[in-house]
This record gives structure tokens, sequence and C-alpha cells, in this order.
């Protein structure tokens, strides 16, 4: 009994302190991309919004020269790096990566933040485990968790998302279980990534919510937002894989980040508000209805975008546009419905919300609690049924991985997302 509760308390002391300091450096990281992609934003605003993403694809294809690891959204990298043992995410993808996000999104290139987050906060575990004082005390399997408390602490500090960054970087991992294993560690990196992103850069909650409280009347239209998200994440998935069929297809591949950007630029001649994150669009959904045929064109608007600078090679994540093309779904149906009412309105742009990152991510249990940190606790109900919904549309896509230069790579990630089976690496 002696050795049980002393094998206890060492594993617990060394997780405490290890997923501590994991978290405080994943929320550093999401500080400095911040700062970062705001300060190359204002830099940008020197140049026209229709030319600014093919200037910054030219940026990012020079970085490449340095890390050509830091293309795409990351996620997939992630996902291989933890599964598989022994191919830790290298340390100098922290910079390479903060440096062309910074690059893709401030210059207007449509994409979120998730993805590159997951390989920043991943790769400070290389850093960790490089120190002499440190790497006798790290086994493999200790390194993989290193990998995902790093992560975790740059998502919950990124989307102010305690509990919700910490599950969703395990349950990304597979779409059959979590494991508390490495649940709990990521939990508390996740924690540890809020507060030290509260304490320097923005505590409040990602959006702004109306004062509304749904009742049960309204569970229909919940469900109508959520399919109606789903289908749109389908059709999002979709273009997505065909869009990178065309890239895969076309020569002089160093250059696709430019080809990339003059595409995105063209769409932003129509349609600005596609730009970058999007997040203030995504607000001015949640206090108000927009014109059916502007949202039409927003979700084409906003999935071509996302296609042409991701798939190119562009330095950007999916979450934020999954949350945009859902918050388009939501008013789409408050549209339809036309009560007027825009405490509801706001509830459908929340359900479709949480329905889009459940079946573009797979990922139904990490949707529904970070919309409502997100959010608010009000706003859980239609959060809840929205994520059940894009889950059971989408589970059975899978998006991650898509964008590997290695087609075996995305083959054992495709497969890692499909079964525990076939868990790798424990």
């Amino acid at each position: 009994m002696f050795k049980i509760f002393q094998y206890v308390g060492e594993y617990m002391t060394k997780w405490l302190v290890v997923a501590t300091l994991m978290g405080i450096g994943g929320g550093l990281a999401a500080v400095v991309l911040k700062f970062s992609i705001d300060f190359i934003t204002q830099m940008s605003a020197m140049v026209p919004q229709w030319i600014a993403p093919a200037v910054g694809g030219i940026l990012v294809s020079v970085l490449y020269l340095w890390d050509k690891n830091a293309a795409g959204f990351g996620t997939d990298k992630y996902i291989y790096a933890v599964n598989k043992k022994n191919s830790p995410l290298p340390f100098k993808m922290v910079f390479s990566k903060i440096a062309v996000t910074a690059i893709t999104l401030g210059f207007q290139g449509s994409g979120g933040v998730e993805g590159p987050m997951l390989v920043i906060g991943g790769g400070l575990a290389s850093g960790i485990t490089k120190l002499r004082a440190w790497k006798n005390y790290f086994c493999d399997e200790d390194c993989r968790t290193l990998a995902i408390c790093g992560a975790a602490g740059a998502i919950g500090a990124i989307f102010r998302s305690p509990l919700g960054g910490g599950i969703f970087v395990v349950e990304i991992l597979y779409k059959s279980s979590l494991h508390y294993a490495d649940l709990f560690p990521a939990m508390l990196s996740s924690t540890m990534g809020f507060v030290i992103y509260s304490m320097l850069a923005n505590a409040n909650p990602m959006f702004v919510i109306p004062n509304y409280l749904p009742n049960v009347w309204n569970v229909p239209s919940f469900l109508l937002a959520g399919v109606t998200a789903g289908l749109a994440s389908l059709l999002f998935m979709w273009i997505f894989r065909k869009v990178q069929g065309f890239f895969d297809k076309l020569p002089y591949k160093r250059m696709h980040p430019f080809i990339g950007g003059l595409l995105t630029g063209i769409i932003l001649i129509f349609l600005p508000d596609v730009a970058a994150t999007g997040t203030n669009v995504i607000q001015e959904m949640i206090h108000g209805v927009f014109p059916i045929k502007l949202l039409l064109l927003l979700l084409a608007g906003k999935i071509l975008a996302t296609s042409f600078t991701v798939t190119s090679g562009g330095s950007a994540g999916l979450v934020i546009p999954a949350l945009f093309i859902g918050a388009i779904s939501g008013n789409f149906i408050s549209v339809l419905m036309g009560n007027g009412e825009f405490g509801l309105s706001a509830s459908l742009v929340i359900a479709g919300m949480a329905a889009s990152l459940a079946s573009i991510a797979n990922v139904p249990i990490a949707a529904a609690i970070m919309l409502v940190e997100m959010v608010g606790l009000r706003l859980g109900v239609p959060a809840t049924l929205g994520s059940i919904i894009g889950y059971a549309l989408g589970h059975g896509q899978v998006i991650y991985g898509v964008t590997s230069p290695d087609h075996w790579q995305f083959e054992e990630v495709k497969q890692w997302r499909k079964s525990d089976i076939n868990k790798k690496g424990h």
C-alpha cells in the first residue's frame, strides 16, 4: 500500500509541475502569436487588401526555405508526432510556425489559429526534452504527454477555453475515445495557459452574446441549425479536398502560397469580410441577421478563401473557419424563421458554430465545451445539441492529414482518427 501511495505521489508531483510549466509555455506562445498577427495586420494595411494575401504568400514561401514543415494547418503534424514513436515536433517549428502564421493571417489569408497552436505548443516539448537537466527524466511516453500538454496550454489560451482546450487536444487524436492518462495533464496545462493569456492579453470570452435563456420550444430550431451547419461543413470538406487535389497537380510547389494568395485576393475584391479569421463578422452574426443572399456569398467566399489559403501551403487552422461557417448556417435559419428575436437568433448561431466545429474536427465533446466557454453557460443547450448533430453528420469524414506532403503520413493519420485499434506509440 505504501508503494502505491509513493508511486501516485511521485506521478502527481511530477505532472503537476511539468504540466503547469508546459501550460505556461503554451500560454506565452499564444500571446506572442496574437501580438505578432496584430502587428503584421497593421503593417499589411499599407498594401491593398486584394493583393495582401499574394504578398504574404511570397513571404511565407521564403520562410519555407528555412523550415518547409511550417506549411499547412499543422494539425496533421501534431497528430502524427503524438502517436508515432520517436517522432517529436522539431523545436524550431515553434518559431517558424509563429512567423508564417502571423504572415499568413496578418496579410489577410483566410484561416484560424488552432492548427498552428497545436504545433507551436507541441514543439515546446522538444525544447524541454533537449535540456540536459531534464531529458533524463522523460521516457518516450512522457515526451508524448509533454507534446499534448504544450498544445493544450496554447489552445486553452488562444481560445480562452481552459477546460475545452485540454479536451480538444486529446479528443482530436482519435475519433472513438478519450484517454484519461492524456486528458488530466492536458486540462491542467490548458488551464495554466488560459491564466497566463488572461494576465498578458484578454480574459474576456471570445464572443459576446445577448442576455437570453433558451426554452424547450427552441429545441427543434436548434436541431435544424445543427443539421444546416453539418451539411455546410460537409460541403466545405468536399471543396477543401478538391482544391487540395488542384494544388497537388500544379508544378512549382514553392510558388503555391503565392498562387493561393492571388486566388484568395480575387475573392477579397468582392467579399472582404472573409479575410483573415473573421471573428468580427461572427460577432456581427451573433448580434444581428444578415440577408440570405449575403449569407450564401459569405459561405462560398469563406470556403474558397480558406481552401485556397491553407491547401496552397499557407499556415492557418480550420477551427475559426468552422465557427464562421456554423455562424452563417445559424443566421440563415434565423432569417428563415423570421421572428426577429435577437436572443434566439444568437442561440441558433451558437448551435451552428458547435455543429460545424464538431463536424469538421470530429470533436463533439470539445466543441460543446469550447462554445460554452466562448459565449457563456446560458447557451449550453444549443451548443450541446448542435455539437451532437454536427458530429453525427460529419464523423465519417477525415479532413486532418489532407495537406500532409507525405501520403504515407496522411494514411497513418487517417487510421489513427478512425479507430483506437490502430493506436501507435503506446
